[in-house]
């Protein structure tokens, strides 16, 4: 799908590549050291040239009209960023140590620093490509989930979660087949989307019509549904909206859709990307009196409302956002922002579940998490 690039994409843009360009020289610079520390014969300005035609595929692959070479630059380049993302953080470990063990300390000398400078690059370079590999394996994770109010007198319902499908250049129409192709497997009763659908813009999602098309194959008995997240946002907010009418999912921002006793509410994002945002309506705000004998189930992307949720009477809290974490040290700030980061966790009567995702953003690289669908089997009381 073509589209003209706004305003407020290209202040995007500049801040990212302002970000990326920060990232790229310091990783080029402490590569470089080391590989001169160790390669002789090792060439800096092939090496400088090579990093920085790499780094340019990216936004040279968003610049470009849609073509087979500009989705050839958008893949290869958000594969290289991907790259420099993970060596950006080995490169925090080695220019303190280097700092501290070698220029203030002199306790390695330059050139066995660059050793263990060019070790520690590689081994990050290793786990970056299987991270890669890993994060194209999606799998299905089951929950089980008692509640107490009844599900269609008294049975289950089998739901399946979708979560951060981040449309692009490498979550591309193959990968959404795959999706698919998975989730119908599992028969469920309910498919729920719980947002990120976009990364901000339709710009970077190539077969555009073909993709909604392809999802319009998603089979449960009572539909697919989904919330907003907070990159399904910005000036392509309408393009988005009119992909899912396409995609024959239907999108709950703070509203509900009832049947059976089931009582579906999805959220808008507590904080979407752009100039568009609005306060949100409570969940209160957003149900009736009569929904309080019912089966409560909502859809909130940022899992950060759980205690208010367990306070409005809801059964099941669904959210995604977090990536899981996605791998070592991003982890370890996801926790601090959002204590229940990932899995399925008890609060009260309520269960909350968030979502690893299904697929990633950039980077593209998974180690120690998993992309996956969630298979939840919720069994109700009497």
């Amino acid at each position: 799908m073509k589209k003209e690039i706004g305003k407020e994409q290209i202040k995007a843009a500049v801040s990212l590549v302002s970000a990326y360009g920060i990232i790229a020289f310091l990783v080029t610079w402490r590569t470089l050291v080391a590989a001169q520390g160790v390669l002789p014969g090792f060439s800096p300005i092939f090496y400088v040239t090579v990093c920085i035609l790499f780094s340019a595929a990216l936004p040279a692959g968003f610049l470009l009209p849609h073509s087979k070479v500009s989705k050839i630059l958008m893949i290869f380049g958000s594969y290289w960023v991907s790259f420099q993302i993970t060596l950006f953080f080995a490169c925090l470990v080695e220019l303190p140590a280097y700092i501290i063990l070698t220029a203030l300390l002199k306790i390695l000398p330059p050139s066995q620093f660059a050793v263990l400078s060019l070790f520690l690059f590689a081994l990050t370079a290793v786990l970056t490509v299987y991270g890669i590999i890993h994060t194209r394996n999606i799998s299905v994770t089951p929950y089980t989930c008692e509640v107490s109010r009844p599900v269609f007198q008294g049975k289950w319902l089998r739901i399946a979660q979708l979560s951060d499908l981040h449309l692009g250049s490498i979550n591309d129409l193959k990968t959404v087949r795959k999706i698919v192709k998975k989730t119908n497997s599992l028969r469920p009763d309910l498919i729920c989307i719980t947002g990120d659908t976009f990364t901000e813009n339709v710009r970077e999602v190539f077969e555009f019509e073909k993709i909604a098309a392809e999802l319009t194959g998603l089979q449960s008995r009572y539909g697919v549904f989904a919330c907003l997240g907070n990159h399904d946002a910005g000036v392509d907010l309408p393009d988005m909206l009119s992909f899912f009418q396409k995609a024959n999912i239907r999108v709950l921002e703070d509203c509900a859709v009832r049947q059976d006793g089931v009582v579906l509410l999805g959220r808008s994002d507590m904080a979407p990307g752009g100039n568009e945002g609005q306060t949100r309506k409570t969940i209160p705000q957003c149900l009736e009196p009569s929904d309080k004998d019912n089966l409560i189930i909502v859809l909130d992307h940022q899992p950060g409302d759980i205690e208010r949720s367990k306070e409005a009477g809801v059964d099941l809290l669904l959210s995604g956002h977090t990536h899981g974490g996605q791998f070592y040290p991003l982890n370890r700030i996801v926790r601090r922002f959002f204590p229940h980061y990932h899995g399925c966790r008890k609060y009260g009567d309520m269960y909350s579940i968030v979502s690893s995702g299904t697929c990633t953003p950039i980077p593209y690289v998974r180690v120690g998490t998993k992309s996956e669908i969630a298979e939840i089997l919720l069994l109700g009381g009497k």
